[in-house]
């Protein structure tokens, strides 16, 4: 997983050391994820941020190399806000909870964080570099969050069903995310009618492959009749 402080270093021209200069930097995040919510990543020049920050170019400039670095200084943003969610929805315990509740757990605050962001599908959907090419830095965040969510959820089932072999336990959450990731990119585009069905269908989909997985029925005792045949 990338380092964010390396990332960090890379998406500024110059680090805010002060309050105030914080505070500018965050407002033309505030005002590039308006743009790329509204006009996508082609119309998210520096003009237009600007524009929508109500700043001249140049205070743009000030902070941020180029259009890419603002970018990459958004994806960061946005994947430490996204760790911080994955540590809080994931329970340390898992025992005890029904199914259905664990699931909206962990992907009620995630449906949220799309909803209150907007420009985050865009900023994270960059095209693959070519083989030999040095990923961006949203694409290697994206990767490595993804990768940090698997892990989770293969920690939680561990703890959920300690019996369920290490390689389907495995394939199980990457299942899990890759789904979850896919309806919620989907949903993120779907209308207002159409978000909580999306999201009803994902809980039911999700509950149905792992009730099995996860809380399996427990194995009947022969009858008596059964054990006299035997």
């Amino acid at each position: 997983m990338v380092a964010p402080e390396a990332d960090s270093d890379n998406a500024f021209r110059r680090r805010p050391r002060q309050s105030r200069g914080q505070k500018r930097v965050e407002l033309l995040l505030d005002a590039a994820a308006a743009v790329i919510a509204e006009s996508g990543l082609e119309g998210a020049t520096a003009e237009a941020i600007a524009l929508r920050a109500r700043t001249a170019k140049g205070s743009l400039y000030q902070f941020f190399p180029n259009r890419d670095a603002v970018l990459a200084a958004l994806a960061l943003r946005y994947a430490d806000e996204m760790r911080q969610i994955h540590e809080r929805a994931f329970p340390m315990d898992p025992h005890g909870m029904p199914l259905d509740r664990l699931i909206d757990r962990i992907i009620r605050p995630l449906a949220d964080f799309h909803d209150r962001h907007p420009a985050f599908r865009r900023v994270f959907a960059s095209v693959e570099s070519p083989p030999g090419e040095t990923r961006s830095t949203p694409a290697r965040l994206r990767v490595g969050l993804f990768e940090s969510f698997v892990d989770r959820l293969d920690v939680l089932f561990a703890s959920r069903n300690p019996r369920l072999p290490a390689r389907d336990r495995r394939r199980a959450a990457l299942v899990s995310a890759s789904v979850g990731q896919a309806v919620l990119a989907r949903r993120s585009r779907a209308t207002a009618a159409e978000k909580k069905p999306l999201l009803d269908d994902l809980r039911r989909l999700l509950a149905l492959y792992l009730q099995p997985l996860l809380d399996p029925a427990p194995s009947k005792a022969p009858t008596t009749t059964a054990r006299k045949r035997a």
